[in-house]
């Protein structure tokens, strides 16, 4: 369920904050990209379970792929299309790789470059890859724009560049320069996010917002709920609140108070927050609903106001904020979806190298499921006795987003190249 954004400047202000008011009923609107057969009705959507789409297939793709993998889609609300990579017969090797960030301002990021930094150097090792990775990763979020990245798609290909990887700052219109990316025969990986208007685009993505936020609907049930969005204009990000109005609907004891944007950043939206219980004192916040990596700067901002921290909803789960919930698990609870940036990084460079290989990619919509991390199992996952402020990750093994044999259905031929 997103929308398609105009090719326009976007020009992200770190310390923008957006406050609106939401009715906890409304309807979830469905755009052209969206599965418009739709979310489940709301009828059949019970309080605490999370929305499912109807995919749009018309290619009837999903069949092909297996029972095990199609259930992977049930919260994949774009169309989900065959791939042009699957008859590609790949590149000789070695190849030139690229990588094209937005700007970091998590360690989820920082940690995704550097294995991604790590992995090309292994694949240099055995003769798949040749130079250095590639790089452009934007300064600022208050000066970047989709442009910068379109020109850095446009002067990899320009230069060589074999393959590229991309965390997109927003995803439609970066379309056009993946197309022609794509038929130049140069293969774009979407980093965790999804370029919805390319039919060249590898879609690599896990709603792992929407688990957590239904989790917290259904824990909390009724009472006052504030949303703490990513950023705006971010194609992924309107599928994520579209994802979370339908999650919270569901529970008609809820509503929504108010809306802020957090950058998925944690000062960002520790501000955005403090902001909003300065303007509403007295108000008693029952739940928070974020779409991605924002909880410890959330946790802070209610810490700092003097207030009870309420179940926040712990998609992106990051390593201060889990050793916060770790430590305070006796008389807190909440629901979160945790991967670390080392894990997307292994997986979707393994996915790159399958398609220049010629592996024959199956779909272009490549749906990963995170695990989701309750109180039952949060020490699993968490670090202990680290501050909120701790700059590290979700634990678990790397190839936990995605691995190899997890890979292996997308594709007509098992097995990274080279025995990578």
């Amino acid at each position: 369920m997103s929308r398609f954004y105009r090719a326009r400047r976007w020009r992200i202000a770190a310390a923008a904050v957006l406050a609106v008011s939401v009715a906890a009923g409304t309807t979830v609107a469905v755009g052209t990209t969206a599965a418009s057969t739709g979310a489940r009705a709301a009828a059949a959507q019970k309080c605490g379970q999370d929305v499912v789409y109807t995919n749009q297939d018309p290619q009837h793709i999903l069949p092909s792929l297996g029972a095990a993998i199609q259930a992977r889609y049930g919260s994949w609300p774009y169309t989900v299309a065959a791939s042009p990579w699957a008859s590609f017969k790949g590149v000789k090797k070695p190849w030139k790789i690229g990588l094209i960030m937005f700007p970091i301002g998590s360690p989820w990021q920082q940690d995704l470059v550097n294995e991604a930094k790590k992995e090309f150097a292994q694949a240099k090792a055995k003769g798949l890859v040749t130079g250095s990775l590639v790089t452009y990763i934007q300064p600022s979020q208050s000066t970047a724009t989709p442009e910068q990245q379109i020109a850095a798609i446009q002067n990899m290909v320009s230069q060589g560049v074999n393959g590229i990887m991309i965390l997109p700052l927003a995803g439609s219109p970066l379309g056009p320069a993946v197309t022609a990316a794509g038929k130049a025969h140069v293969p774009v990986v979407v980093l965790d996010n999804v370029i919805p208007n390319s039919p060249y685009a590898i879609n690599v993505w896990s709603e792992n917002n929407s688990p957590a936020a239904a989790g917290v609907a259904g824990l909390v049930k009724s009472g006052n709920v504030l949303v703490v969005r990513g950023i705006a204009g971010n194609t992924v990000e309107q599928a994520f609140q579209n994802a979370a109005v339908a999650d919270i609907a569901a529970c008609p004891g809820l509503k929504v108070i108010g809306t802020v944007y957090g950058n998925w950043t944690n000062a960002t939206a520790k501000s955005a927050v403090l902001s909003f219980l300065a303007s509403h004192p007295g108000l008693t916040i029952n739940a928070v609903i974020q779409n991605g990596i924002m909880m410890a700067g959330i946790v802070d901002a209610f810490q700092t106001a003097g207030d009870p921290v309420p179940p926040i909803s712990d998609g992106g789960c990051q390593g201060g904020d889990l050793s916060w919930w770790l430590g305070h698990k006796a008389t807190y609870k909440t629901v979160g979806v945790c991967f670390n940036g080392f894990q997307t990084a292994y997986s979707e460079f393994r996915i790159l190298l399958r398609v220049l290989g010629g592996d024959g990619l199956k779909v272009n919509d490549v749906a990963i499921l995170a695990p989701v991390v309750t109180n039952a199992n949060i020490s699993v996952y968490a670090t202990p006795n680290e501050p909120l402020s701790w700059g590290g990750e979700p634990l678990g093994p790397l190839n936990a987003y995605c691995s190899e044999s997890c890979l292996n259905g997308y594709f007509r031929t098992a097995g990274t190249p080279g025995g990578f």
